[in-house]
């Protein structure tokens, strides 16, 4: 994309190759490369960051590292995850403090997100990965409500919340305690949105 013109009240992207694409609606998104040269310059182990971990150890036990720039095994998750947040970045400085100051610490938290965009609040709790199942939850009094509950066969995932805190909150207390959800129950809008209502019993899940 070279330019983004406005004409008659008409946006229209253009290229550096000439080509034209008329668009009634333009998406900038910016995102970010992540700069791991001096860690590998100093030998540390590095691939879609800066390893650390539960400790925010580098592979040099004598440097920490924190932030976008790590990535760190996830026991929640099974796999190698990097999160670009504030609160994973948070999280993580308050174990370098405590390790720093003769404390015990290990990092292992549940990833969540938030934004509020205007009138619309979004919240994001877990990471949706893998997922071959979805339930939609939408709220019939409010079109401005809605939450995606994302599934790997009958295991919770993520949910991502617009507007519904209830969801947000609910699908962080699910993922955190790893409990079984009824989808069928989950996916009726008649019912209340309560743990009660949704969660399976140890003896329903098995």
């Amino acid at each position: 994309v070279d330019s983004i013109e406005t004409n008659d009240g008409q946006q229209s992207v253009i290229c550096e190759d000439g080509t034209e694409y008329v668009a009634d609606i333009v998406i900038v998104g910016v995102g970010t490369k992540i700069n791991q040269a001096l860690a590998a310059d100093a030998g540390l182990r590095v691939d879609d960051g800066i390893y650390v971990n539960d400790q925010c150890q580098t592979s040099d036990e004598n440097i920490y590292a924190i932030g976008d720039c790590t990535e760190h095994h996830s026991s929640i998750y099974q796999r190698t995850v990097r999160l670009e947040s504030v609160q994973n970045a948070m999280d993580q400085a308050n174990v370098v403090a405590m390790q720093l100051t003769g404390k015990e610490a290990v990092y292992d938290k549940l990833p969540w997100f938030w934004s509020d965009q205007y009138d619309r609040k979004l919240q994001i709790v877990g990471l949706l990965n893998g997922y071959n199942d979805i339930v939609v939850r939408e709220d019939k009094n409010n079109p401005k409500s809605i939450s995606v509950w994302y599934f790997d066969g009958d295991d919770l995932l993520a949910v991502d919340a617009i507007n519904q805190p209830k969801s947000y909150s609910i699908g962080m207390r699910i993922l955190s305690q790893n409990l079984k959800v009824d989808k069928l129950a989950l996916a009726s809008i008649e019912a209340l949105l309560k743990p009660e209502n949704i969660v399976l019993t140890r003896e329903d899940a098995s």
